[in-house]
């Protein structure tokens, strides 16, 4: 990217705005992961308070990784431990940031990217402590990579037909994916009486078809990774939590992840 006058501007302008972004998208995954399960509207505009004594938080209380860092740990106000969830969710979608920053490069697309690290964080963190993925983040998903299709047909040389097509492949993609783990959901639901999916996972599968395509490389991917790692999930749940329900969608999200950075972005002219 250039600055007008085509002055170029320096590397590390891009990887500082990274850096930023990720912090304050961190801080929003962290209200995600707490209000989606309580259902507390995002809209809402209260304050944030501290979940042991209820005093409202200042600006300098919520500045991601520093408050917590600076803090101990502890709430500035009542001094009452404040956990390394939230701090591991700033620092993971910071993580995320980053490595699309490194994978993609620094463009308006990427910025479409970085709008899914806070959502796959939140889902991660919701679906381990309450085994569901919120509708809200399934839809978030599927709209960031529409967004994406949109911004990189503007730099195809013919942008409208560009913009259709990848649209048709997103939304067939979309529907194979939904539509084959439904089937899944349902043949295993009837053959033995319990859930392989919930409809949560359903929908995720529908949301990830639209960033990856209908690459048959990416599919047989997603699915070997996602059941290898749900494999893994669900003895190590099973070992430490003594459940025999684990969360599937952390699977899902890994196994997503995987294969968007090793495929890449198939809209995207190159």
């Amino acid at each position: 990217m250039t600055m007008a006058g085509d002055v170029p501007l320096p590397a590390f302008f891009f990887y500082l705005t990274t850096v930023l972004l990720g912090l304050c998208l961190g801080s929003f995954a962290t209200a995600l992961a707490w209000r989606l399960p309580r259902g507390v509207p995002l809209a809402k505009k209260a304050r944030s308070s501290c979940p042991s004594c209820g005093h409202d938080l200042r600006a300098r209380d919520l500045v991601p990784l520093f408050s917590w860092m600076t803090l101990g740990g502890h709430c500035r106000y009542c001094r009452a431990p404040v956990g390394w969830r939230y701090p591991l969710i700033e620092l993971a979608t910071l993580a995320l940031c980053i490595i699309f920053h490194f994978t993609f490069g620094f463009s308006a697309v990427t910025l479409c990217a970085f709008a899914l690290a806070p959502a796959l964080v939140a889902m991660a963190d919701i679906d381990f402590r309450h085994k569901i993925l919120p509708d809200v983040l399934n839809i978030a998903v599927a709209a960031a990579g529409l967004a994406a299709i949109a911004v990189a047909s503007l730099e195809a040389f013919d942008a409208p037909a560009h913009l259709l097509s990848m649209l048709g492949q997103a939304a067939a993609a979309g529907l194979l994916y939904g539509a084959g783990s439904f089937a899944l959901r349902y043949i295993f639901l009837k053959a033995t009486g319990k859930e392989a999916l919930g409809l949560g996972d359903v929908k995720f599968f529908a949301a990830a078809g639209i960033w990856l395509g209908l690459s048959a490389d990416s599919l047989a991917a997603f699915l070997l990774l996602s059941g290898a790692l749900g494999v893994v999930i669900a003895l190590l749940w099973k070992k430490i939590m003594r459940e025999a329900e684990f969360p599937f969608g952390p699977a899902l999200i890994a196994a997503f992840l995987a294969v968007l950075l090793w495929r890449g972005l198939y809209f995207v002219v190159i």
